[in-house]
């Protein structure tokens, strides 16, 4: 036995584990931070955005009727002392219109200095999308405006929304349906 004691240890080379410093994991997460979208669905197909422009998702909202209110607008709801107007989301991609249902999610995004409530079926989930792993095909491509692409991720296939275009279209829509039910009132009372 006391062969084996006085025989030299063998050591193996100890090699540290691949480290990452600091300022690169902080890089790394800052970079999947910006990429993180907002998946949510309406009419059976799959929408995202990015996080950046996704506020908070509200859930069991009644709007408040706005009279004269064209059609993409469903009503507006208090939020922390702030009036909200909610949109119809089916108006600005194209879709049917679709009456609002308590089981709709409230998407509220603020793009710049807009901040509005679209109304969707459900949000489905927070993720990372890749700009690389977007394939192009905006409204010239699908006939849908306000799309920039589309990604297939686990759940489908996903269109990638520009938030930016999509607020100032329901800016637009709204003051031009506003605008024409103002015309419309005018010359009904000058008929009167």
């Amino acid at each position: 036995m006391k062969a084996a004691a006085d025989a030299p240890a063998r050591t193996e080379p100890v090699t540290a584990p691949p480290t990452m410093d600091v300022a690169d994991q902080l890089s790394e997460r800052l970079a999947q931070l910006g990429h993180e979208h907002c998946v949510f669905s309406r009419n059976g197909e799959l929408f995202a955005v990015p996080v950046s422009a996704a506020r908070e998702v509200l859930f069991d909202e009644t709007p408040a009727p706005v009279p004269r209110a064209p059609d993409l607008v469903v009503g507006v709801i208090n939020l922390r002392g702030e009036v909200l107007p909610l949109v119809r989301f089916d108006l600005l991609v194209g879709f049917e219109p679709r009456l609002f249902t308590p089981e709709d999610h409230v998407l509220v995004l603020s793009v710049d200095s807009i901040h509005l409530g679209l109304v969707v079926d459900r949000v489905r989930e927070v993720r990372p999308i890749n700009p690389r792993e977007i394939r192009s095909g905006g409204e010239a491509g699908t006939g849908r405006p306000h799309i920039k692409g589309y990604w297939e991720g686990p759940l489908g296939v996903v269109s990638v929304l520009d938030p930016r275009s999509l607020a100032q279209a329901a800016v637009t829509l709204t003051q031009q349906g506003f605008q024409q039910g103002r015309t419309q009132g005018l010359a009904i009372q000058s008929r009167a």
